[in-house]
């Protein structure tokens, strides 16, 4: 097991005992829906937008944090998840398989399912804005904030309609690079973005530093988009632990039927260069964030 899989492996089980205090704290009575997150999201996802949150809070030695930047990376992931939830839903991707098992409408209903994806979301401001955090309360509602504005009407939400119009749902609008390239950036880099952006402000992080997270996370989150694109192409439900070739049989404009396989390759190589080129204008060790960067352009699920 090489330093990234050891970081990534103890960022997840970190996460998972915070998840499950959660849990218990919120004394959920609900046993359909404590069943539900139990198999949704415990040990469940390469917990990569936790990972570049804490990496990122690192890069600033502020360690008095580390509880706080903890939580916020558990509630990270709850969001997430909830995301993933909603979007396998019959009324969206109508996915069967997601994180190597059935989706969470498939194994209980789709009323759970969606009041899951609910209740997640609402948990993760509620941990954030708990006063068991250390952080004042201008941090905190900060947080919230960047938090709302990354996965609603200015990012994740956005993004997943753009991305349903360019399945030709509603019309016959035909995407070009540019619709294509905004919406995985609001779909899928506006999490990544936030991630690196709160692992900076609860670390302390200057304006100037803030900026090159964000330049860094727009990178790696379109380029985790493109490489989505090329693996639901090229690979298959074994290997990637959800439905392949998904975005081809519901007539999806994506990269790959945009540029073809080589240009969305050459394109996700770039973008991890330059995305490199970012942390370089630290002066601290940035090595495990290049690392991530490197594991974004080469993974296999």
């Amino acid at each position: 097991m090489d330093k990234l899989d050891f970081g990534l492996v103890k960022i997840g089980k970190e996460i998972d005992e915070k998840l499950l205090s959660f849990l218990k704290k919120n004394k959920i009575t609900q046993k359909r829906l404590i069943d539900a997150f139990i198999y949704s999201i415990i040990g469940s996802g390469k917990r990569i937008r936790a990972y570049l949150l804490v990496e990122a809070f690192r890069l600033f030695g502020n360690m008095k944090f580390y509880d706080d930047a903890l939580n916020i990376a558990a509630s990270l992931e709850l969001i997430h998840t909830y995301s993933l939830i909603h979007d396998d839903l019959p009324s969206m991707d109508n996915s069967l398989l997601r994180r190597g098992k059935k989706t969470c409408h498939i194994k209980y209903d789709e009323a759970t399912a969606i009041l899951l994806g609910d209740g997640l979301q609402s948990l993760a401001f509620e941990i954030i804005t708990d006063n068991e955090l250390t952080l004042d309360d201008r941090t905190k509602v900060n947080i919230c904030n960047k938090l709302a504005q990354a996965i609603g009407f200015k990012g994740m939400v956005a993004g997943q309609m753009m991305d349903l119009i360019s399945e030709g749902r509603y019309d016959k609008f035909i995407p070009d690079k540019k619709f294509i390239i905004q919406t995985q950036r609001l779909k899928t880099g506006a999490l990544i973005d936030f991630s690196l952006q709160v692992g900076g402000i609860i670390g302390g992080a200057k304006k100037s530093e803030l900026e090159i997270l964000s330049d860094f996370g727009k990178r790696i989150g379109l380029a985790f988009q493109i490489v989505d694109d090329i693996l639901d192409a090229t690979s298959n439900e074994e290997d990637l632990g959800k439905t392949a070739d998904l975005d081809s049989k519901q007539g999806k404009v994506n990269f790959v039927t945009l540029l073809g396989l080589e240009k969305s390759r050459k394109k996700v190589e770039d973008l991890i260069f330059q995305s490199k080129s970012e942390l370089e204008k630290f002066s601290v060790n940035t090595e495990n964030l290049m690392k991530i960067a490197e594991f974004v352009e080469t993974r296999k699920n």
